[in-house]
């Protein structure tokens, strides 16, 4: 084969590997994006009959240069705010992060729902919580009772 013709083999190989790349990163956006507004409803509903007001809008998302939109959920509770905000896509060992953060006085708490863990190896969503300082970082899969108990400060 000549340098020619492997030039070119190899440029052809690159592009289709760009392309396969480009194809998987916009169906990790839509599912992410469909899983993401799939939560929120689903958090919404659990809400629902209750004093604690929701309201759910869209953020956008940066990921190296391309944005994107991800739903987002604000519940209020008196002067208590919960708001879950899509942080990104990709990470180490995760696809899809979302951060969870209760505002009330005096402080802040928060935690993060990760959309693909391969860390944890749990499936669906999972609840991260803790390594800050000297706390480990735990993992415990999405439910209403995981998430009812990570939110008690927001009662």
């Amino acid at each position: 084969m000549s340098a020619k013709d492997a030039f070119f083999q190899k440029l052809e190989t690159n592009g289709n590997a760009q392309k396969e790349g480009e194809e998987a990163f916009t169906h990790d956006v839509l599912a992410f994006q469909e899983d993401t507004k799939a939560l929120i409803q689903e958090i919404m509903g659990w809400f629902d009959g209750s004093p604690v007001t929701a309201s759910a809008s869209s953020t956008q998302v940066t990921e190296n240069t391309d944005r994107f939109e991800v739903s987002n959920l604000t519940l209020k509770n008196g002067d208590k705010t919960l708001k879950i905000i899509p942080e990104g896509l990709y990470y180490v060992g995760v696809k899809g992060n979302l951060e969870v953060t209760i505002h009330r006085a005096p402080g802040t708490s928060k935690f993060s729902l990760h959309w693909k863990d391969g860390i944890s190896k749990l499936p669906g969503w999972v609840i991260v919580s803790g390594g800050v300082g000297n706390a480990p970082v735990q993992r415990t899969e999405f439910n209403q009772e995981n998430f009812f108990k990570m939110i008690t400060a927001f009662a």
